[in-house]
């Protein structure tokens, strides 16, 4: 049995009860990612989202203007649902994989001018987190983008109330893996790899939580 294997069953089955369709609108209905979304595509061509699931980011960033996007994910309903929304894309071209890291070790160097990681960072274990930002880094161009969306941080109290596992340190299975880790924590982790231009705690109504998101820079 594979270590994502329960993840992927998840996201499959959530999937599968979705209707692909591409976005009417480039306007993802929040609007701090939103104006994320502005930054990383103004003057950006290519575009990898690396955890796509269905592909809907990237289909904002198509309609930001953006022209070539390749999205990869686990789940192959998602990227069967990905790839069925392209075929009505009014703008942009679009190659969706079923993969992992395999699949970033694959991609040419300097290839790319934006990356995507829309939480699935906190969704990987340690290694294959750090193995992930390896790659991403050498596949972005110099100067290019990188927008990270993190989970909210679960403090002890609340893995308590709860019922949350904890596998081993700030590794927990709360239905899926999280590595749940600080605010601090993820400053000194993507610091050391990139510039970090800005950060922000979004705020996700419909989820009545907080996401933390990352804009970063490949110098």
């Amino acid at each position: 049995m594979g270590k994502y294997d329960s993840s992927i069953d998840q996201w499959d089955n959530i999937f599968s009860a979705e209707t692909p369709a591409f976005p009417r609108a480039r306007l993802s209905g929040n609007t701090a990612f939103d104006k994320g979304l502005e930054w990383l595509t103004e003057n950006t061509t290519s575009v990898l989202d690396f955890g796509c699931g269905n592909g809907i980011v990237l289909f904002l960033c198509a309609l930001h203007g953006t022209a070539t996007h390749i999205g990869i994910d686990l789940s192959a309903q998602a990227i069967r649902n990905a790839e069925a929304a392209a075929r009505v894309a009014p703008c942009g071209e679009f190659h969706f994989e079923c993969g992992s890291l395999e699949v970033l070790r694959r991609m040419e160097s300097s290839s790319v001018d934006a990356v995507i990681l829309s939480n699935i960072m906190d969704n990987l274990y340690p290694e294959d987190a750090a193995a992930a930002l390896t790659e991403v880094k050498r596949i972005l161009r110099t100067n290019g983008k990188l927008l990270l969306k993190l989970n909210p941080y679960i403090t002890a109290a609340q893995i308590e109330a709860w019922g949350i596992r904890v596998i081993e340190g700030n590794l927990l299975d709360d239905g899926m893996l999280l590595w749940n880790q600080t605010t601090p924590e993820w400053d000194a982790f993507l610091g050391a790899r990139f510039h970090i231009e800005r950060f922000e705690n979004i705020y996700y109504e419909e989820h009545a939580q907080y996401n933390r998101m990352y804009l970063l820079r490949n110098l």
